[in-house]
């Protein structure tokens, strides 16, 4: 039997070395681990097993045995998706910094067997005193299954409710539900990056929502995946949060809800001045002019007042204020649109 480790390039979590423990009483633990010398040497068998302690190991024995002639090569399970799970490492084996880093190692061989599945990402449902925010966040809280779900409510500011929204997480990715949003019955929380795409892990992913006033059908009010540390480190000086985060952003083609904003007369004409004004504004980052002026035109003329009215305010408020950064950064504040509406 070879060797098993528990690897964690920080401390292991107790519940779940306890738990890892009980299946495997043999297993050992590491913590704080930066390169692969540090594991090898703490090896007594020729092939060992490294078991990082963010998978979620299924029904696996451990019982693979590697034949003679494949002994030089890391042997890499299946987590998921993807080739990025649990490995058996060839004690004498040449394991560059980068590739452990990474977790891509150049003399391998990718094993067709499921050892593992991956840590779900976080869900963060960010709220601010919306009346029909509690119902949403009980609609999604019976829906999830698998991923630990957070909730940030009453916060100041899109971007620090966000930044406090990160705070709360533990994966290196979560997930943002808007208050507004009701996710729709074909979308899970499932999606899977793979651990050695590290760019991939940089990027904003952004699924597509119905506008359910006007039918449009891209980005806005979709749910989000944000890397966290990025999320933590935002640029706050943007009016756009989400293209404040990083330069890598990620359309998915894919409908994740329905952004019901239309629930009341503020919210309804707040949520239509917001993204018409950083629609007119230009201020997100790598638009299409030309599908950035189609949506602009479909929010001010299809809609109840409210939504077309908001509309209209937002767009001549972003064109009169495009160059003027500091005023187009009002529109994150919820107290200062309270004061629009109500002075309209």
């Amino acid at each position: 039997m070879y060797d098993i480790f528990l690897v964690s390039s920080s401390e292991i979590n107790n519940e779940i070395w306890l738990s890892f423990k009980e299946k495997f009483p043999n297993a050992q633990k590491l913590e704080n681990v930066k390169t692969f010398e540090e594991v090898k040497t703490r090896a007594f068998t020729k092939m060992f097993w490294v078991v990082w302690d963010h998978l979620n190991v299924i029904d696996f024995e451990f019982d693979y045995r590697v034949p003679k002639w494949d002994e030089e090569y890391v042997h890499v399970f299946k987590n998921g998706e993807y080739y990025d799970g649990v490995c058996i490492f060839p004690k004498n084996a040449r394991i560059l910094q980068r590739e452990w880093d990474y977790r891509f190692f150049t003399k391998k061989k990718e094993i067709d067997i499921h050892a593992s599945v991956p840590q779900q990402y976080d869900i963060v449902f960010i709220s601010y005193k919306e009346s029909f925010a509690e119902v949403n966040y009980l609609k999604l809280y019976s829906k999830i299954t698998k991923n630990k779900l957070f909730r940030v409510d009453g916060v100041q500011g899109i971007h620090q409710a966000h930044i406090e929204a990160a705070k709360k997480t533990s994966t290196d990715m979560f997930y943002v539900v808007d208050a507004d949003a009701q996710i729709v019955n074909t979308f899970d929380f499932d999606y899977q990056i793979p651990y050695y795409e590290f760019n991939t892990k940089n990027t904003v992913h952004v699924w597509q929502s119905l506008n359910p006033i006007n039918g449009l059908v891209y980005g806005y009010g979709g749910v989000k995946l944000l890397p966290r540390q990025l999320t933590i480190d935002m640029d706050l000086s943007k009016p756009d949060m989400t293209t404040s985060i990083s330069n890598l952003f990620k359309p998915i083609q894919r409908i994740s809800n329905i952004t019901a904003f239309n629930t009341d007369p503020f919210n309804t004409w707040k949520s239509a001045f917001r993204e018409c004004c950083k629609l007119a504004s230009r201020v997100i980052d790598r638009q299409d002019d030309t599908e950035t002026q189609q949506r602009l035109d479909t929010w001010c003329s299809v809609g109840n007042e409210y939504a077309t009215g908001g509309a209209k305010a937002g767009r001549d408020y972003g064109l009169a204020n495009r160059t003027d950064l500091e005023a187009l950064k009002k529109i994150n504040d919820f107290k200062w649109l309270e004061d629009q509406f109500n002075g309209r």
